[in-house]
């Protein structure tokens, strides 16, 4: 049967469908049986089987995405790992240049410009000479020549030479040039400059500022000796003595003498020092505070120059460190211990030379055939040779003064036994380092016949009261000290007549109770005496 054919006129719903294939009925039809079948499947037998099979399904995936699964990753791990440092502790030992073994004359220039714009240049020739004890007498041993070139400047006098100063001039000074014909230079300008040659020569032949030809010669010799059987090293030098006052003790010596306390020149320490062993201040302390808040107060100040605040910084720093080793350490003391000072040129040089004397090390002076113990307790300049303690000065000559040397010529020997100081330091044993001295000078050979090493005295021994004076508590008793026989020879008849009046025995004891107190008064003498004389040492 055949479709009618379309009509054209009639909507397009209304015309006829064309007809489907045989593979879109297929679907279409298994489509409605899958439909049916799970229309029907839930009221089948099957319907519980296949719940449960979905229900394994369900549960399989869950226990797969619950299991855990481990492997081995690689990943970059960054540690801290705590750095070791290596501390390197460098010593640092100071090598000095060896020492020379014959004088070797030299010849130096030298040129430079003073702060005052004068170029200088020096000349020093040295050649070898005579012994110094000589060259100290002849004036022709330690000389300077110096020539000074001055241009001194001629006067200004024609109109070229003032315009070549100032160019307007004859401008400004139109008639300048019709008086200088008949002018002439002043006597005043030719006295200004006599006056300034003459201020300069003054100057120029004043040389006290530089060493003097009498320190220059200050030491005749230093030899080194070994015996030949002891082995025993002895340095020997042969020069004058100045003298040297510092040093302070606490411990030992509380209060100063006032000259001390004035000076600027006093110094309250010594090389030698050992530990405080008393809480005794130091007599210089309170001063050195004083001075410290004095420093402190200025450099607290506003409107100070730079350079006066660095000189007070400076200041206000040794003040502390001073301070600081007045509580801890004490000194030698120069007007109390026996010592003598060598010069810093010695340091530096033990590990070379094994005659270096040494801080600590003993020491005999020999001078007018006496022998005198010391050690050597302070350091020196190292253009200077030959000093030693007030106590040693004064010993040596009565006159001599922190000002006044007691000896001025070459005739003080100093002996000194080097790598002799004890290794433990301590306050002066004046026994002790008088027999060590006396050992060390028998290994030399010892002393002469006729001679004898000096004993010093210990200068803080406190006086001793006599034995009568005192009771065996040791406070003067009257009625102890009255001796038996002497009632009867002062008064015989009252005793036989009358023996009951015992308190006339009293008239007799008198004389001796006075004398008690006047016995301690003649010990106690010393130390007002040795006030007496340190006032009057003063005075001096």
């Amino acid at each position: 049967m055949s479709s009618a054919p379309s009509d054209p006129q009639q909507p397009s719903q209304w015309q006829p469908q064309p007809k489907r294939g045989c593979f879109s009925s297929l679907t279409r039809l298994l489509f409605l049986i899958i439909l049916l079948s799970g229309l029907l499947l839930p009221f089948t037998p099957f319907a519980g089987k296949i719940k449960k099979g979905i229900q394994d399904i369900v549960e399989s995936a869950r226990s797969t995405k619950e299991r855990i699964i481990t492997r081995d990753v690689m990943r970059d791990v960054i540690k801290e790992v705590p750095i070791v440092k290596e501390v390197t502790k460098e010593v640092i030992r100071e090598v000095q240049p060896p020492l020379p073994e014959k004088y070797i004359p030299r010849k130096d220039v030298d040129v430079a410009t003073l702060f005052n714009g004068i170029t200088v240049k020096t000349n020093l020739l040295t050649e070898q000479g005579s012994f110094a004890s000589l060259e100290r007498l002849d004036p022709e041993s330690y000389k300077a020549e110096f020539q000074l070139s001055i241009r001194v400047p001629k006067a200004n006098q024609t109109m070229v030479e003032l315009s070549r100063i100032n160019k307007n001039l004859p401008a400004i000074l139109p008639d300048l040039d019709a008086m200088l014909p008949a002018a002439k230079v002043s006597g005043f300008y030719h006295k200004l400059y006599e006056n300034k040659t003459s201020r300069v020569q003054n100057d120029l032949t004043r040389l006290n500022k530089i060493l003097d030809r009498h320190n220059y010669y200050d030491t005749e010799t230093i030899l080194e000796l070994t015996h030949p059987a002891t082995q025993r090293r002895t340095l020997l030098i042969q020069s004058e003595m100045d003298v040297v006052a510092d040093g302070s003790d606490g411990d030992r010596m509380p209060t100063l003498e006032e000259y001390i306390y004035l000076s600027d020149y006093y110094q309250p320490f010594t090389s030698y020092a050992w530990a405080k062993t008393t809480k005794t201040p130091n007599p210089l302390l309170a001063k050195w505070e004083e001075r410290l808040k004095k420093a402190q107060d200025e450099f607290g100040q506003k409107g100070l120059s730079s350079a006066r605040n660095r000189e007070l910084k400076a200041m206000i720093d040794q003040l502390k460190l001073e301070i600081a080793d007045f509580k801890v350490r004490s000194s030698l003391i120069a007007d109390k211990d026996p010592f003598i000072v060598i010069s810093l040129l010695f340091r530096g040089y033990a590990d070379q030379n094994k005659f270096t004397p040494q801080i600590g090390d003993y020491a005999a002076v020999i001078h007018e055939g006496k022998i005198y113990p010391a050690i050597c307790g302070d350091y020196g300049p190292s253009f200077k040779m030959g000093e030693a303690s007030l106590l040693m000065a004064k010993t040596v000559n009565p006159k001599a003064t922190p000002y006044i040397r007691p000896e001025s010529d070459l005739k003080v020997t100093y002996l000194i036994f080097p790598g002799t100081a004890e290794k433990t330091r301590g306050a002066p044993d004046l026994v002790k380092w008088r027999e060590k001295c006396q050992t060390l000078l028998g290994e030399i050979g010892g002393v002469g016949t006729g001679y004898v090493l000096h004993t010093w005295e210990d200068p803080f021994k406190k006086p001793e009261l006599p034995p009568e004076a005192t009771s065996t508590s040791g406070i003067p008793v009257p009625g102890e000290t009255t001796p038996p026989t002497t009632t009867p020879s002062t008064s015989t008849s009252p005793p036989a007549t009358m023996p009951a009046p015992a308190p006339a025995a009293a008239p007799a004891v008198a004389p001796t109770v006075p004398n008690t107190p006047k016995s301690g008064a003649v010990k106690t003498t010393p130390s007002k005496s040795g006030s007496t004389k340190s006032k009057s040492a003063k005075k001096k």
